[in-house]
């Protein structure tokens, strides 16, 4: 795979993306993984997507 980007330890970073039901753990989860791979932690609770479906609001 070919970068534009030519710093290498920019390219060498890892994401690793949680997901699951409410109440399961992730952000237990989140934090543990976080403090040992000296990390951070992007929190998206609120994100829902939607495929297929029109969202509408009526006023």
């Amino acid at each position: 795979m070919t970068s534009f980007i030519n710093n290498e330890e920019f390219n060498n970073k890892k994401v690793i993306f949680i997901m699951g039901a409410i109440a399961t753990g992730k952000s237990y989860l989140c934090v543990d993984l976080a403090t040992h791979f000296r990390g951070e932690i992007i929190n998206s609770n609120k994100m829902q997507v939607y495929k297929g479906l029109e969202i509408t609001m009526r006023g």
